[in-house]
């Protein structure tokens, strides 16, 4: 076998595996895994809590934690190239639009305080 093929990235079979180098440890899964499993259990002590109206709203803010770790690791957008980030930025900010749009439509119905026919 000559030196080439000694170092090609091909396999003998012919097929082109070529596995990038691993960004993530294991112990950095292990400890956003640690750190899911951590605001799980928040979540379920808060939701034993009265907090009044802000039950939604630190319940939305841990939530909001757990889906930025799950998505900047787990999928892996933290190493992504800068269009991957600027994709998932652009997805981000259009449901934040339709979140908004929903609420002030949400808000100005003032039929639903005395429907007609009451």
């Amino acid at each position: 076998m000559t030196e080439h093929a000694q170092h090609s990235p091909h396999t003998e079979s012919g097929h082109g595996e070529h596995h990038g180098p691993h960004i993530a440890s294991v112990a950095n899964y292990l400890t956003i895994f640690a750190a899911l499993l951590v605001l799980t259990a928040v979540t379920v002590w808060v939701a034993t809590v009265d907090l009044g109206l802000f039950n939604t709203v630190v319940a939305m803010a841990i939530a909001s934690v757990k889906a930025i770790l799950v998505i900047l690791y787990f999928m892996h957008l933290k190493f992504s190239p800068g269009q991957t980030k600027l994709a998932a930025a652009a997805a981000i900010f259009w449901l934040l639009i339709l979140l908004i749009i929903t609420f002030f439509d949400y808000i100005g119905r003032t039929w639903q305080d005395n429907p007609p026919g009451w």
